[in-house]
């Protein structure tokens, strides 16, 4: 395998993102006209519901079933320090719900603590961004949050440029990002 094709391998199972925490002052309608002006690919709204699994005596890593409207995956994270950039790798299921199956196999693994998180999401699509505005409840916690997230960049550098781009537009500051994910914002 090329060099080229090794670092374009190893990005595919690499999530590059900022999120923003918004509070009650935070302009939906604003958000999403300053998104609009920008002329996405596409735009969505979707419930999504994601179950989290934390393995009993490793917290470097997370496994998530995501559940919506549009796909379903099981999906691997790297946990702990900052956000920005982390593995993500995703297992695309098909077909009906299938989170017993999820649940039983990880259960196999000895991972049976899980978070249900349940989030509304708002969404543009961008040839190389999506940015998404959601509000995530587990249990009695809430957040709100708007992600910044690279798609299709050759490496790190140019994903940075990218979040900066949008960023910029939508008149957010990189330095007031959080660093923290969501599953820890929510349950730790």
């Amino acid at each position: 395998m090329s060099e080229g094709a090794m670092m374009e391998d190893a990005m595919s199972n690499m999530e590059i993102e900022h999120k923003f925490l918004v509070d009650g002052q935070f302009d939906c309608h604003d958000w999403a006209d300053a998104c609009r002006a920008l002329e996405p690919d596409n735009e969505k709204e979707l419930r999504v519901v994601d179950t989290y699994y934390v393995p009993p005596s490793d917290e470097t890593w997370i496994y998530r079933h995501r559940f919506d409207a549009e796909i379903q995956q099981l999906t691997v994270k790297s946990r702990g320090g900052d956000t920005q950039v982390r593995t993500e790798i995703n297992l695309d299921l098909n077909g009906i719900d299938q989170s017993s199956k999820v649940a039983a196999f990880l259960s196999a693994l000895h991972i049976d603590e899980n978070h249900e998180v349940v989030k509304q999401i708002h969404v543009f699509d961008f040839p190389d961004c999506e940015v998404v505005h959601y509000t995530a409840q587990c249990g009695n916690r809430t957040v709100s949050c708007v992600e910044f997230e690279a798609v299709g960049a050759k490496n790190i550098e140019e994903a940075l440029r990218v979040l900066d781009r949008y960023e910029s537009a939508l008149g957010f500051d990189s330095e007031q990002r959080s660093k923290i994910n969501l599953f820890d914002l929510l349950v730790r």
